[in-house]
């Protein structure tokens, strides 16, 4: 029979969360026939296939969209573009690997962002989308925190960005919890784009409110960031008023039309 040290020593070990290393994973997918097209906007030297994928998620928490990569092993290089590739044709020599970042592609919709920053240097993206009468999507990257570790992202209207690290999750209403994300080995934690129930981001009342990252082991803030307009401020008001309205109008002045003619 274990002692009881051994047990609970045991017992700490599995409650921990790993964080799942195939979760960079989840925003790539690799297209064996597809090749870069364009010049790339940068190229790393790297060894691994996933830290090809986490210098393309890096781009995008910077604002600088990675839409796809090749992996070159042989090369040790990693070379990411802004744009998606081409087929590539038989006689064309196959350099490395190619992925798509699904995570990277435009959505419908009236979009917003928030870049997290945190004081003890972890760092982030959360983006939001949505279309009239549809439920938002969420889609966040962050990287830079505590390895293999579940964090809640709250959106929190009543914070200030200003003090928002020096709030207590336990002492304080932080709001609504949207999603929660697990860190891996690494320090960086993926949410794919998600749908979320009950929570609606059409409304001019959410631009400028604050988003909380939450470590859920020691309830310590250790990101936050204010949500923006994502893009064109016309293409946010489209979405606003609704891209249908105008069909909606013409299709009950014809009713009208035929029943009074």
């Amino acid at each position: 029979m274990l002692p009881i040290v051994a047990i609970v020593t045991l017992l700490a070990v599995f409650s921990r969360v790993y964080g799942d290393y195939l979760d960079i994973n989840q925003c790539f997918v690799e297209l064996p026939n597809i090749q870069l097209s364009v010049d790339p906007m940068a190229m790393e030297t790297v060894e691994f296939k996933d830290d090809c994928l986490r210098a393309c998620l890096r781009s995008q928490i910077r604002g600088k969209p990675c839409a796809s990569l090749e992996h070159r092993p042989k090369d040790n290089a990693c070379v990411l573009s802004e744009k998606i590739g081409k087929r590539r044709t038989e006689s064309t020599r196959k350099k490395g690997n190619y992925f798509e970042n699904v995570c990277a592609r435009p959505q419908e919709g009236g979009r917003l962002v928030a870049r997290l920053a945190g004081f003890q240097g972890g760092e982030g993206v959360l983006e939001l989308a949505q279309r009239k009468r549809q439920n938002p999507k969420l889609l966040a990257i962050m990287t830079g925190l505590q390895e293999n570790q579940d964090f809640h992202i709250f959106y929190a209207p009543d914070v200030e960005l200003s003090s928002c690290h020096k709030i207590n999750h336990l002492k304080d209403n932080l709001g609504k919890m949207l999603v929660t994300v697990d860190s891996d080995s690494r320090g960086m934690a993926v949410q794919p784009w998600t749908g979320l129930d009950d929570f609606h981001i059409l409304s001019d009342d959410v631009i400028g409110k604050v988003v909380v990252v939450v470590d859920a082991n020691t309830s310590n803030v250790v990101d936050c960031g204010e949500l923006k307009i994502y893009g064109n401020t016309s293409d946010w008001y489209h979405a606003l008023n609704g891209s249908d309205s105008v069909v909606g109008v013409i299709g009950i002045f014809l009713i009208a039309v035929l029943i009074l003619g």
